[in-house]
C-alpha cells in the first residue's frame, strides 16, 4: 500500500465523532475515533499495552504499568491506569501540560479472526484552552503554532499503529510527519474535525 493510498483509506474508512456524555459534574464534550485493523485482537491489545511495542509506534512509556499505577509518556502525557481488562478495554487518566485532566478509553473488539476494531474516546475535552496568552479549541489544528489538534494528533498515532501491526513501522516519525502526503492528510483531517466540532456546538440545547 502506498502512502497516498493509505492516507486516502484512513480519511474514508475512519469513524469520527465529537459528542457529549454524562460525567459526575454534568456533561462533558468527547471525541471518539473508530477504526478496523487487519490484525488479531490479541496483537492489537499487545501493541497498545506492551511498553516495548508502544515505543515502536507511539512513544516510550515507563512507570508502574499495572492497574492503579502511574505512567509517563516521554515528552507527552502522564496519568493513572484506571481499568485494564485484557484484551478489550484500557482506561487511563490523561494529564498533559497545564491543561485540565481527562480520561482516555481504548476499546477493542473482534470483527473476525483476522480483523479487530479499535475505538478511542477522550473526555472531557474543553471547548477552549489557554496557552501562551492565546485561547483556542484543543480539538482543532492550531495553524498559528503548527500544533495538531487532539483529533488529528490521535489519528496520526493510530496510522502509525496500523503501520506497526503490518510490520512496516515508521522509523523516523519527524520526517514522516513532514512528508507532503501526511501534511495534506493533517490539513484535511483538521477540517473534518472542525466541521464535527461546529456541528456538535450547534446541536447543544
Amino acid at each position: 500500500m502506498t502512502e497516498k493510498t493509505e492516507i486516502t483509506s484512513w480519511l474514508n474508512d475512519t469513524y469520527r465523532e465529537v459528542g457529549r456524555r454524562p460525567v459526575p459534574e454534568g456533561e462533558a464534550r468527547t471525541i471518539l475515533i473508530r477504526r478496523h485493523y487487519p490484525a488479531r485482537l490479541v496483537d492489537v491489545w499487545d501493541a497498545v499495552t506492551d511498553p516495548a511495542q508502544l515505543a515502536q509506534w507511539f512513544l516510550p512509556v515507563d512507570g508502574e504499568l499495572e492497574l492503579g499505577g502511574h505512567f509517563r509518556i516521554e515528552g507527552n502525557a502522564s496519568g493513572e491506569i484506571l481499568r485494564c481488562e485484557a484484551p478489550n478495554l484500557l482506561a487511563v487518566t490523561w494529564d498533559f501540560g497545564t491543561g485540565p485532566s481527562s480520561e482516555v478509553i481504548v476499546r477493542l473488539a473482534d470483527v473476525s479472526a483476522t480483523e479487530a476494531a479499535l475505538e478511542l474516546e477522550q473526555a472531557p475535552v474543553p471547548d477552549v484552552i489557554e496557552m501562551d496568552g492565546r485561547r483556542f479549541d484543543p480539538v482543532l489544528n492550531d495553524y498559528d503554532t503548527g500544533l495538531f489538534g487532539l483529533g488529528t494528533g490521535w489519528e496520526l498515532a493510530l496510522i502509525s499503529l496500523g503501520r506497526f501491526l503490518r510490520g512496516e513501522p515508521i522509523t523516523d516519525p519527524a520526517a514522516w510527519e513532514e512528508a507532503p502526503e501526511v501534511q495534506n492528510f493533517a490539513v484535511r483531517c483538521g477540517e473534518i474535525w472542525a466541521e464535527l466540532a461546529q456541528e456538535e456546538a450547534r446541536e447543544r440545547p
